[in-house]
């Protein structure tokens, strides 16, 4: 066909070409409909942000209503899941299927504002006979995206009305519109996060087994574990709220209060709790940005770095030595001990789990811990995607008889669902799988038989299903190139692992990996010179855990034979990529220090890196937050890593 682009503006060519190489017909529009119980599934899928951004869009659509115009939701896929709108306009619509359960994708319906919203990711407008198919060109649309924090595509927000109506702000108010939305569905995320972690921090205070005691700056008690209560022979809820000299006596107090600084030290004082005897209490100072008490932490006896050790959870897997993606019993990043937990929880059930997380994070380890962890008697298959021509996918994946095709081994083979039967397959790098055989895996997971290349006959498959990406798949489903079915298949659970830049167990990474080389080398001794660690924490480390152990193995051959020197320096290692901004060393101030930190990193996570946004769901200002910033070097990383997002 020969198309006409002299009266199309030059932003929606690129829309217009799409649509011919799709073959869309300008004059008959085949329609792609839901089932009742498809559209039921998408709107549960998008509960979440209508409800949060209710009070949003019937603000938006009041002003609508009484001029031919009508609003629409539509999720990532292009269909169309919720409306707003009255008569007679509807009923126009309603006849090119502009309705709930309609897909309006460029593949179906041409150039239009929610179909190339979807495909160009930005804000569009479209009016009269902009529109690709004849049959749409009595409308004017605008439409503009709608993200996650993260930046995953959710759906697309649309304004359609009468094109004898166009006004050119009204894209503008749909933008508007849209960033309110995510900033709804934000707050709504950050507030149960923050619910969720508060809930956290009492059940790990629980679940401490040294009594632990929190004071303000006036010394009145305002957290307290059961272990300490029991101490002080009160219930926990009478004891939040009384004045610490009720049991350790006015000049005690006063001398936990009077620390300088956030140095924790050790206090011999006589108390109520055991009258007559002096024990020792550890005191730790938690100081704000005057360098004034903000709290202080007690607790008898013990070093509180020995109570964060005990409340840990091993990760280690019986008999193995531990393994530096997450799992090692080393491991002294918190978040991703969580994340073992959860998988290992989860590994329970028959749930597909899809890892995803940047190269070199540790999605192949975590995959065979959630294995370990299920109880299934078969045998962990893995099978990377990308690194199998296209042409034998299937035949890797199904098997094959003999004499199924050229070059097929004489007496046939199975597949790796047959070789993990009772077991667990690992898809990695399914993102690289091409949509050709997606297809046919997707009809596999659904049936739960395979059949052979060659053959007719099923064969029943009793398989775990695990998957893993470094891509973002829902783009790679909007772009066409991953199909929505299968990715809602494989992602029933999701688990995300943080890269090395986010975990705050950089050095004893470092220190793990040189001590397995010095093990390597037998009779050898190797440290650390101390700028060797500042420049390992300035890095970005874009190839993350398997780059760290790479570049310590190479520093350790160089030191150990170029140089024969004991000790790595920072002209050892052998790093890539331009470094980062330097930052100040890590240095723990206690547990409280730590929940305060973790609190703030994931609320910076969770608004995308908006300071402003952050500050307000803490409660506490702008100015604050920027010393809170300072005091954490992670936290200042965890920013700096926003702005090059």
């Amino acid at each position: 066909m020969n198309m006409d682009l002299s009266n199309i503006p030059p932003s929606l060519i690129s829309s217009w070409k799409r649509s011919e190489n799709f073959g869309v017909d300008p004059c008959h529009v085949n329609d792609d409909l839901l089932s009742g119980g498809e559209l039921t599934e998408r709107r549960e899928r998008m509960k979440e942000l209508l409800e949060s951004s209710a009070n949003i869009l019937s603000q938006l659509y009041e002003p609508l209503r009484s001029h031919l115009f009508m609003l629409v939701l539509s999720d990532l896929d292009g269909y169309i899941v919720a409306k707003w709108g009255d008569p007679p306009f509807t009923d126009r619509a309603r006849q090119v299927w502009l309705d709930i359960g309609a897909n309006w994708r460029e593949d179906i319906k041409g150039t239009n504002a929610i179909g190339t919203a979807l495909s160009e990711q930005k804000p569009v407008s479209v009016r009269g006979e902009e529109h690709y198919c004849q049959e749409n060109r009595f409308l004017t649309c605008y439409a503009s995206p709608l993200f996650s924090s993260t930046g995953e595509l959710l759906g697309i927000l649309d304004v359609s009305g009468d094109a004898r109506l166009h006004h050119s702000h009204t894209l503008g108010m749909v933008v508007a519109a849209a960033h309110a939305c995510q900033t709804q569905l934000l707050l709504r995320r950050t507030e149960q996060e923050l619910v969720l972690h508060l809930q956290e921090l009492n059940a790990i205070t629980e679940r401490t087994p040294q009594p632990l005691i929190s004071v303000n700056a006036d010394g009145i008690i305002t957290r307290i574990n059961r272990e300490a209560a029991g101490l002080l022979r009160l219930p926990q809820t009478k004891c939040i709220g009384q004045p610490l000299s009720r049991w350790f006596g006015q000049k005690n107090t006063q001398k936990i209060l009077s620390s300088q600084n956030s140095t924790s030290l050790h206090l011999n004082v006589k108390s109520d709790l055991q009258p007559g005897k002096q024990q020792s209490w550890l005191i730790q100072p938690v100081m704000d940005h005057r360098k004034k008490i903000f709290r202080v932490l007690l607790s008898p006896g013990k070093p509180l770095h020995t109570i964060k050790q005990e409340t840990a959870t091993p990760c280690s897997v019986p008999g193995k030595n531990p393994d530096p993606s997450g799992s090692g019993s080393f491991c002294h990043c918190p978040e991703t001990a969580k994340i073992y937990q959860f998988a290992r929880r989860v590994a329970k059930t028959d749930s597909s789990i899809l890892i995803c997380g940047e190269t070199g994070t540790g999605k192949d380890v975590l995959a065979r811990e959630i294995h370990r962890a299920s109880g299934r008697k078969g045998s962990f298959i893995a099978i990377n995607c990308g690194a199998i021509p296209e042409t034998l996918i299937e035949s890797e994946l199904f098997g094959y008889e003999k004499g199924a095709f050229t070059g097929a081994r004489t007496e046939g083979r199975k597949g790796k669902f047959e070789a993990a039967a009772k077991g667990t397959l690992f898809l990695d790098e399914i993102g690289e799988m091409p949509l050709t055989s997606q297809a046919s895996l997707l009809r596999v997971l659904e049936d739960k038989t395979v059949t052979r290349i060659g053959s007719n006959r099923p064969i029943h498959t009793d398989v775990r299903i695990l998957a893993a990406t470094n891509k973002q798949l829902s783009q790679e489903v909007a772009k066409g190139r991953f199909r929505a079915d299968l990715y809602y298949r494989l992602r029933e659970i999701e688990i995300l692992l943080p890269p090395l830049r986010e975990r705050s167990d950089l050095y004893q990474l470092a220190e793990y990996f040189l001590e397995q080389v010095v093990q390597e080398l037998g009779d050898v001794s190797l440290s650390f010179h101390p700028n060797t660690c500042k420049q390992l924490s300035q890095y970005d480390w874009p190839g993350n855990i398997r780059e760290l152990r790479q570049v310590i193995r190479q520093a350790a051959y160089h030191a150990c034979f170029s140089r024969e020197s004991p000790v790595i320096t920072k002209d050892d290692l052998s790093l890539t990529q331009t470094l980062c901004q330097p930052l100040q060393p890590h240095h723990s101030q206690g547990i409280l220090n730590d929940y305060e930190e973790e609190a703030i990193a994931r609320t910076i996570r969770a608004t995308g890196g908006n300071l402003t946004a952050t500050a307000r769901l803490l409660g506490i200002g702008r100015t604050t937050l920027y010393r809170k910033l300072s005091q954490y070097p992670r936290l200042k990383q965890l920013k700096e890593q926003f702005k090059t997002e």
